[in-house]
């Protein structure tokens, strides 16, 4: 259950290219904000400049370079994503710096993308990634980078502090649909000739033992 992760030397070409991969999971876009997506992918970028150029320690360890790196293009390492949290350890995430370099960089790319233009509809409402600081203080001069003729400042303040699910429609949660599969797990099988009943895992293929008739299948039970 995370929401994004870099993986060193994980695909290769015929030549034999080897490259790193980032990477974030589009299912748990709905309980998030556009900034946490930004800050994910951020956060990841940090372990890929680490793993080319510094000293990372044990798989996902964030060390205390890592951390350092993280400061200096704003983004604060805390094990709580809020002030106060560890700044190093197995599972630390981060909250944006006020008037940082990531600050004022997601604000510009939030205000040119108009945000995501597409999202999974299959989404993981339910609490699973770790929450990041939301109380940034950004609702103060929303017109200070940017320009308004590209996104009004209510847009603007929805793309910054509103979960992604309240900007979409139509989104399925993923929970729903895994309850569902774990209540299907037989369906009835009916004889239309002898009314004779059978149950058994959808999707089987059966015949009647007494006229030869195919049985059709019913709703799951």
């Amino acid at each position: 259950n995370v929401m994004g992760y870099f993986s060193a030397n994980r695909w290769t070409d015929p030549q034999g290219t080897v490259v790193h991969e980032i990477a974030v999971n589009p299912a748990y876009f709905a309980r998030h904000n556009l900034l946490e997506v930004l800050q994910t992918i951020v956060h990841e970028m940090v372990h890929n400049w680490q793993h080319c150029f510094g000293k990372p320690s044990r798989n996902g360890y964030h060390n205390k370079e890592w951390a350092e790196k993280m400061d200096l293009i704003g983004l604060i390492p805390s094990s709580t994503g809020r002030p106060g949290g560890r700044r190093t350890g197995q599972k630390v995430s981060d909250y944006p710096k006020p008037g940082g370099a990531f600050e004022r960089a997601a604000r510009t790319f939030i205000r040119q993308s108009k945000g995501l233009p597409w999202v999974d509809r299959i989404a993981a409402l339910s609490p699973s990634c770790q929450q990041r600081e939301r109380d940034t203080g950004w609702d103060e001069d929303l017109t200070e980078l940017g320009t308004g003729d590209r996104i009004d400042e209510e847009q603007f303040a929805a793309l910054l502090h509103c979960p992604i699910s309240e900007l979409f429609h139509d989104l399925v949660p993923s929970e729903q649909l895994q309850l569902a599969a774990r209540k299907k797990v037989k369906s009835r099988y009916t004889c239309a000739h002898c009314q004779t009943n059978v149950w058994g895992k959808p999707g089987l293929k059966l015949v009647c033992g007494e006229c030869g008739n195919a049985y059709e299948e019913y709703e799951a039970v």
